[in-house]
């Protein structure tokens, strides 16, 4: 067999890069989210391996908002003769994490074989699931709430910006170290709802006790891309999810969006709170990941 060269990935490689995760997860991935998070990638600790000048392996690198913490993501291989390529691939992109004296690494793909045994035999270990839920707008229905919502204008950005924190807490809480602490998240939402880009709260005798994000058109023209449901957890349990679902449809439908998606949690052996309510709103799930964490 002719020599396996692994080298950085480049821009150049990109077309290739997204037709390999096409090839190897036949749909499984979406990829207009994957071109999105694709140039956010650590070009120095993202390869491909090629043989005879072609690509037959791929994997990405992400640098988290903490400094040390890695994500290693888009692993995939041409065909299942391949998985010493994979192998390879993870090794090799261990070791520079390893070289960049990582804290945290962790690794996410489609839940499919051979990739979530590849990982293992690497050192992770599965911690979480996550869902990709689709909904066909032009099939789904909006009833009438008795919970008040309306789109967030900027004078509610200080209280968004809590209101989201403790409504991402508990199930959220690792992607809340991920992403830097509360801190800079607080001041994203702040920034966020001051410009009015897509936030619709939840009332309850005028007081704010959720939210949720939609964003128009961010996958293509009608495709939007939904950032989740929120509700404080003294507040749950009393249809504040429903409501917010209920709104964020209404919404997306007069903005004439066709399709809407969210990435959600779930754990390893049930399904997150909202991931229940997504699917009782009318979601579908069209792809799972599993996220795994590299043994210390």
């Amino acid at each position: 067999m002719s020599e396996l060269v692994l080298r950085n990935l480049t821009t150049a490689d990109e077309q290739l890069f997204w037709e390999m995760q096409t090839e190897a997860f036949r749909g499984l991935e979406y990829l207009p989210r994957m071109k999105l998070g694709l140039s956010a990638f650590d070009r120095e600790g993202s390869f491909v391996a090629d043989r005879d000048g072609a690509m037959v392996g791929c994997v990405g690198l992400l640098k988290l908002d903490r400094p040390g913490w890695f994500e290693i993501r888009n692993l995939a291989v041409k065909g299942s003769a391949e998985t010493d390529v994979a192998k390879q691939l993870v090794n090799h992109v261990t070791e520079y994490v390893e070289v960049s004296a990582a804290e945290f690494v962790k690794a996410s793909t489609p839940a499919v074989q051979p990739y979530v045994d590849i990982y293992k035999e690497a050192g992770f270990l599965p911690v979480r699931r996550s869902l990709r839920i689709r909904w066909d707008l032009l099939n789904c229905q909006v009833h009438d709430n008795k919970i008040a919502t309306r789109e967030l204008s900027k004078e509610w950005a200080d209280e968004a910006s809590d209101v989201w924190i403790k409504g991402l807490r508990p199930y959220w809480d690792y992607w809340i170290e991920e992403q830097g602490g509360p801190k800079p998240l607080s001041a994203w939402v702040k920034e966020s709802v001051s410009k009015q880009q897509g936030w619709i709260g939840a009332f309850i005798d005028e007081k704010l006790v959720g939210l949720s994000i939609l964003r128009c058109d961010a996958y293509g023209p009608g495709e939007a891309r939904f950032n989740g449901a929120y509700a404080i957890p003294e507040n749950r349990k009393q249809g504040v999810g429903s409501a917010l679902m209920n709104a964020t449809i209404r919404e997306a439908k007069r903005r004439n969006q066709s399709t809407m998606r969210v990435y959600t949690l779930a754990f390893l052996d049930h399904l997150a709170p909202g991931a229940v309510v997504y699917l009782k709103t009318g979601g579908v799930i069209e792809g799972e990941y599993l996220q795994l964490q590299k043994r210390s």
